[in-house]
């Protein structure tokens, strides 16, 4: 009996070992089996593994911040989640110039917050899925490039739920994919001033550029500084055609404007994107 006990803790050790399973639980994604058997089987075929012995293989270049590891395995669950999901979406016919040409449209969506509500369709119609699967803990995920039957999916935590945030991640993505960057990317903004990869390098410009044309922004800053008020940062961010918060952001993430400084223009996206975030069901889920 003492060595049936033991064998049990180790697999079962092993089990939570291998996923966050009391979250994937509260948000149903696999069931809470009563026998350690029916558990087993609960996380090979979330996994879409054969065995729990079988150590599941990220499919994602992964991008975090260096003062903190995120356990991979629960980014593992995050990213097949979001492969489940995608499974669902029927997107159009995805051709990377259709893509490019279709930017301004995109970017028209940054002028008022209710407009990002507008942007998953948009995306679904150029054959990109579109994904928010909430923020595991210690993943430290702000979104990902990733692909699945041969169209892209761009797949957001909203871990930090702020319209600066929101199109800042959003555009990042989409330049791994309009720039061709082959691998699937998984990326944390939290440390990306010490970004030494090429393919996020290259990212995060042209998602800054995307955003705010760089000589606009010199010039506002060389004409404003040191007295950035709301005013004067609202009249730049409609010349730009962007909401004001998505101007503040790229100041403060430059350090010209402090942090604390005009909070109240980042407002939360979560409220105009209810219908594509995926929420916690009762129901049995495969995603395996």
């Amino acid at each position: 009996r003492q060595e049936k006990k033991e064998k049990e803790i180790s697999r079962r050790s092993r089990l939570y070992g291998l996923a966050p399973m009391a979250e994937m639980i509260k948000r149903g994604w696999i069931n809470d089996a009563e026998s350690l058997d029916q558990l087993e089987a609960e996380v090979c075929d979330f996994y879409g593994i054969s065995s729990p012995e079988e150590t599941p293989k990220p499919t994602a270049n992964f991008r975090h911040a260096q003062q903190r590891g995120p356990e991979v395995n629960a980014q593992i669950v995050w990213i097949k989640r979001v492969e489940y999901l995608a499974k669902a979406q029927d997107a159009g016919r995805f051709d990377r110039a259709r893509l490019r040409k279709a930017l301004p449209d995109i970017l028209a969506c940054a002028a008022q917050a209710e407009d990002v509500a507008r942007v998953p369709s948009i995306l679904l119609s150029l054959g990109v899925r579109f994904i928010i699967v909430p923020h595991l803990p210690k993943t430290y995920i702000d979104g990902a490039a990733l692909s699945f039957d041969g169209r892209p999916i761009i797949a957001l935590s909203l871990r930090y739920d702020r319209i600066d945030t929101f199109w800042f991640t959003l555009m990042h993505e989409l330049a791994h994919i309009v720039m061709g960057h082959r691998e699937a990317h998984l990326d944390n903004f939290d440390d990306s001033d010490t970004e030494t990869d090429a393919a996020e390098v290259e990212a995060n410009q042209v998602a800054y550029n995307w955003l705010i044309e760089p000589e606009a922004l010199k010039s506002f800053v060389k004409e404003t500084r040191p007295f950035f008020s709301r005013s004067k940062i609202e009249r730049f961010a409609q010349s730009q055609g962007r909401h004001p918060g998505i101007a503040l952001g790229r100041l403060q993430y430059e350090k010209i404007v402090e942090y604390k400084h005009l909070r109240s223009l980042l407002v939360k996206v979560s409220p105009f994107l209810g219908d594509w975030i995926d929420v916690p069901t009762p129901q049995r889920v495969h995603a395996g």
